[in-house]
């Protein structure tokens, strides 16, 4: 299957250069011109598929993830950016709607990954729009603390009873992340790193880490002082003593952690969990029969865009971070927001905006391979 983005690529090549025919009908025949660069723009603007709108932490001191600046977004441009979508034409859907099939060329739907416990501070700005999420938990990444917590951005992971509460609000779901979010090695070849702290290569140290990991973040890290090159562990053939795993091994264990995410998630829930939102937005086809194999049936990972108004089992999805352009206003973030919302949907026409923010923050901010700290557009 054609990726979005080669699509996307395709049609601003094929229409571009229509628009620029266009101009240079202009100088014999304007109107006929003037018609063309018309046609090519409306082309342009089409959306042709329903957004998904990734948010992950929104906190006003994300520093004790490593990872913090490329996945946390600030409270206060995280409610002007759902002020933008209630006042604006879209129609924020719940997740389901989009694999029915039953959303419009106005339908976006939002999700939170990792289930923090400060979104607790987005579902006050959610609950005051009416607009509704679905929210993903790694079983390993539960807390173990009990009841309810203050509603703030304090560092950590929502506990089994928050799970519970917010799953069971009619504008909240809450569905799989897998079990321990980890990577794995797939090679000897390593890289020196401090020993003393939780860098970007955390996701790495937590699979040396078994059962909960929810409190990471208050333990010393192990003394690792060299890094292997890894890969999300729910799709790589991981490097163990014995050698590389067998394609027969790795779909064991792949699909022995899935079920016992599963499992663990359907437990505190008390109702079968059957969404899996896959770690760092990867899959491979082998992964994606172990996943089945476990009893899962929808999917995140997709690459193309989301159907309008079709069924589907798999998700394309789109990444927001804060400082879209490198800095700046709150003003600026939401147009930033807005045109990724549009591009997103298939709009081209607000690809010039998306792609010199891109390049301002690139500028500001190095990218870190931390849980999905890299965005999809």
């Amino acid at each position: 299957m054609v990726d979005r983005r080669t699509i996307r690529k395709r049609r601003l090549a094929l229409w571009g250069g229509v628009a620029l025919a266009g101009l240079a009908v202009v100088a014999l025949s304007p109107w006929a011109g003037l018609a063309i660069v018309a046609i090519a723009l409306i082309m342009l603007a089409q959306r042709r598929g329903v957004p998904i709108l990734v948010y992950h932490s929104v906190s006003s001191d994300p520093g004790w993830l490593p990872w913090g600046h490329n996945i946390s977004v600030r409270p206060e441009v995280f409610a002007a950016q759902m002020e933008h979508l209630a006042a604006s034409r879209w129609r924020v859907v719940p997740t389901q709607a989009v694999f029915l099939g039953e959303t419009d060329h106005r339908s976006v739907a939002l999700h939170f990954d990792d289930a923090y416990r400060d979104f607790a501070v987005a579902a006050g700005v959610l609950r005051k729009h009416a607009l509704p999420a679905t929210v993903f938990a790694s079983s390993d990444f539960i807390d173990p603390s009990i009841g309810p917590r203050p509603v703030d951005d304090a560092p950590g992971y929502l506990n089994a009873d928050e799970l519970r509460a917010f799953d069971a609000e009619p504008l909240f779901n809450v569905d799989c992340h897998g079990q321990d979010h980890a990577r794995v090695a797939v090679s000897d070849r390593t890289t020196p790193r401090d020993p003393n702290r939780w860098g970007p290569e955390t996701a790495y140290l937590w699979s040396l880490l078994p059962g909960d990991k929810s409190r990471w973040f208050e333990t010393e890290p192990p003394g690792v002082a060299h890094v292997p090159e890894t890969e999300s562990a729910l799709i790589a053939a991981a490097v163990t003593d014995a050698g590389l795993e067998s394609d027969k091994a790795r779909d064991a264990r792949v699909t022995q952690s899935l079920t016992e995410a599963r499992t663990a998630l359907t437990a505190v829930l008390g109702r079968p969990v059957t969404f899996l939102c896959w770690p760092f937005d990867r899959v491979t086809p082998h992964a994606l029969a172990s996943a089945r194999a476990a009893g899962f049936t929808q999917f995140t990972a997709g690459r193309a865009d989301n159907p309008i108004g079709k069924r589907t089992d798999i998700l394309s999805r789109t990444h927001i971070n804060d400082r879209a352009a490198g800095g700046g206003p709150i003003w600026l973030e939401v147009l930033v927001f807005r045109a990724r919302l549009e591009v997103a949907a298939g709009n081209l026409l607000f690809l010039p905006v998306t792609a010199l923010a891109a390049r301002l923050r690139a500028r500001r901010f190095s990218i870190l391979h931390g849980p999905d700290a890299g965005a999809t557009a």
